[in-house]
């Protein structure tokens, strides 16, 4: 998951503000992750939720959830109320594949989250499955 834009907010509101929309997007990722999910923050503006045992629709609809909730958050500096615009969130998913490695499988979730960037932003995308 990855915050749309974010470098935008952060060149017009400020690292200190930038940093509490980080804090509020990783409070929100724990408070709708499941008991045995994983939340992680990635990097930079990017934050991961390894899910466990976990399907595909479960962990899209999750996501979903997680995407319409940032997205419908009225966000504002408070020192001044000032609102700092509407934050969105685009998000890849892969799934565990026999012999995937950390690396493999962060691979393919991060080529399914440049799709969702791609293709318009604050959006969830799961990886594209090879045909057989």
């Amino acid at each position: 998951m990855d915050i749309d834009h974010f470098k935008r907010n952060n060149d017009s509101f400020g690292h200190l503000i930038g940093d509490k929309v980080i804090k509020y997007f990783a409070l929100l990722l724990k408070k709708h992750a499941a008991e045995h999910h994983h939340v992680a923050r990635y990097g930079g503006e990017e934050m991961a939720i390894i899910m466990p045992d976990t399907t595909l629709a479960e962990a899209m609809s999750l996501a979903e959830q997680i995407r319409i909730f940032l997205e419908s958050s009225q966000l504002k500096r408070k020192d001044n109320t000032e609102s700092i615009g509407k934050v969105t969130v685009s998000t890849g998913i892969a799934l565990f594949q026999l012999g995937d490695t950390a690396d493999s499988i962060l691979d393919r979730a991060d080529k399914a989250l440049y799709r969702a960037k791609e293709t318009g932003r604050n959006r969830v995308v799961a990886e594209i499955f090879p045909s057989r």
